[in-house]
Order: C-alpha cells, then sequence, then structure tokens
C-alpha cells in the first residue's frame, strides 16, 4: 500500500505581489486647477462645455474588488489544468475541467456566499491569531478510516456529522483551548487517482495550536484522531502552508483552502463532470464555531473597507492574544 503525500500548493510572485495593488488603488491624488481665478477665459470656456465628472470610487468598493481578485488567482491556480493526464505519470492534474476559469470581481455578501467562499474567508483570521499567539499554522490531510468511508459511499449522512462532532470535541481537548480549524471533504475521482490509491474520503484542510501540537509520535492530538483516521501512520499529515518552497504562508494557507473543495468547484464551473466526480450526502466543507463567526466578521469588515489591524483591535477579548505554550 502507498500512500502519496501531498504537498501545499503555492502562490506565485504576482499573486504575493496583489496586496501592492489595494495601496496603489487607494492612493491616488487628484490634481487641483488653481487657474481658474486667474484666467478669466478658462472660466469661460468652462462655462461653454459641459465637463461630465465621474463620481468617484468608493474605497469599499476597491477593496471588495481586491479581495474578490485575490480568491480569483487563488482559486485559479488550483482549478486551471496545466498538468496533462498521462497514464502511467507521476505528476496528475488536480482537476478534469479543461476550460477558462470564471473570473469574479465582487465579493458578495456573507449570507449569499458559497461554502467554498466562506472557506476561502476564514484563512486570514485563522492566520492572524496563529501570528497574535504565536502559535503554529498547518495545512492537514486526514484519510478516513475504511469503516467510515464506506459509510460515506453509501449515503449515510451521518457518517459526516460523526467526523464533525470528533473533530469539534477531540480538538480542543487534544490542543488546547482556542484551537481553530477548517476543512473540506473529498474523494478522489477515478480518472485522476493513483494506480495505488485506496481511494478514501478524506479531509484537507488547516489548524492552528500551540508550537509542537502536529508532532509525530503518539502525541495528544494524534491519539485524539485514532477514532476516525485510516490505518497507516501517514494517513495524518500536517505541514506548513509554503514552508517547502518559502512562499507566503497566508497565500499558500488560502490555496489550499480551495485544493480542499477543488471537486466540488469542478462541477460548480461545468456540472457536465458531475457524473465523474463523488460528491459527498450533505455539506462539503466545515469551519469551527469561534473560526466561523470571525470568517463573518472579516469577510463584512472587508466590504466596510476595514484594515487587518482594525478588526483585530475589534476582535472578541483573547482571541488574537499571546497564548501559554503546551509542550
Amino acid at each position: 500500500m502507498t500512500t502519496e503525500r501531498e504537498i501545499a500548493p503555492s502562490p506565485t510572485q504576482a499573486r504575493d505581489q496583489l496586496s501592492g495593488a489595494l495601496t496603489d488603488s487607494l492612493g491616488r491624488d487628484f490634481p487641483q486647477d488653481n487657474q481658474r481665478a486667474d484666467k478669466p477665459e478658462l472660466a469661460l470656456n468652462l462655462k461653454q462645455k459641459t465637463v461630465k465628472v465621474r463620481p468617484a470610487k468608493q474605497p469599499s468598493t476597491v477593496v471588495s474588488t481586491v479581495h474578490a481578485k485575490e480568491f480569483a488567482m487563488h482559486k485559479r491556480s488550483i482549478l486551471s489544468n496545466s498538468t496533462p493526464l498521462i497514464p502511467g505519470s507521476k505528476m496528475r492534474a488536480k482537476t478534469l475541467l479543461n476550460q477558462p476559469i470564471p473570473t469574479e470581481t465582487t465579493l458578495k455578501p456573507w449570507r449569499q456566499a458559497d461554502e467554498y467562499t466562506k472557506l476561502a474567508a476564514a484563512v486570514t483570521p485563522l492566520y492572524w491569531m496563529a501570528m497574535k499567539k504565536c502559535w503554529e499554522l498547518k495545512t492537514f490531510t486526514l484519510i478516513l478510516s475504511k469503516e467510515l468511508s464506506d459509510r460515506i459511499d453509501n449515503g449515510d449522512e451521518t457518517a459526516l456529522q460523526y467526523v464533525r462532532d470528533q473533530l469539534t470535541r477531540r480538538i480542543p481537548k487534544a490542543v488546547g483551548a482556542g484551537a481553530q480549524f477548517l476543512y473540506g471533504i473529498e474523494k478522489a475521482p477515478g480518472a485522476l487517482a493513483y494506480e495505488s490509491s485506496r481511494r478514501r474520503w478524506h479531509l484537507h484542510g488547516l489548524i492552528i495550536g500551540p508550537a509542537g501540537f502536529s508532532a509525530t509520535g503518539k502525541t495528544p492530538l494524534r491519539m485524539a484522531l485514532q477514532a476516525i483516521k485510516g490505518e497507516a501512520d501517514s494517513d495524518l499529515m500536517f505541514q506548513a502552508p509554503g514552508e517547502q518552497i518559502e512562499r507566503d504562508p497566508r497565500h499558500s494557507a488560502i490555496c489550499w483552502s480551495f485544493y480542499a473543495v477543488k471537486n466540488g468547484l469542478s462541477v460548480q464551473i461545468n456540472p457536465a463532470f458531475a457524473g465523474a466526480y463523488e460528491l459527498p450526502p450533505g455539506k462539503q466543507t466545515f469551519i469551527s464555531a469561534q473560526l466561523r463567526r470571525e470568517a463573518e466578521r472579516w469577510h463584512t469588515g472587508r466590504e466596510a473597507d476595514l484594515t487587518f489591524p482594525k478588526l483585530i483591535q475589534d476582535a472578541p477579548i483573547g482571541l488574537y492574544e499571546l497564548a501559554g505554550v503546551m509542550f
């Protein structure tokens, strides 16, 4: 049995530079015409010709557009099928899509956003929680046990609820108060699976915790998740986003959040692929309760042109404060 190690996708330099677009778009100065009073002939010309003044673009609209484009770029990096599907090749395409990926330029209000956008929206507050607490942010892949995977294959929605309940109950006990996480659940389509793959349902997600919480061996977290994971040690893997190629961890984490739901996104973009993908009998994503509330607050704050420092300043007490060390 061979278990393929999945590496968190990384952003390009173009995506790293996106944040500069926001500063540039908000820093434009408009020239002032101070010569009208001194030159009557200019005033006369202006009176004779009506000049249409374009309404200034509101900063909140600019901010929303920048963040929408940020999401679109990361989504496109995952769903753009640049890797050919060659039989026997070690490299596999991430999706069956073979078409241009739509580019969204506006952020929809939280209640109108789909679950994939909400998952991505939770990444930035999760990143800042880890930074301010001096904790670690990790991607994770958890391959489910054969029993749980078979239950999902048979359309048992209670299996998804069982997985959520186990993670919600066991992670805080093992990692400590303040541990937050998110994930998407999927199963590789047959056309994209490796020959040695067991093709089980698995989770791709992000989690934060004190330094060392994801260490190998019989750690509290790994022991706590034995009830739902597969039999191999490699059925639960952690990695720091962007670690191997020294890229920005926040951008890499957003990429990973779209990677976690690439199957659902593929079918959303092209429903004709519905027969080629197996989607779970229920919701494909999960965000821990407090993180979900923060994701909504940040998403709404971006629409209102609030900066990261302002969003952190107005957060619930202790959420972005230095935490003690457990390990």
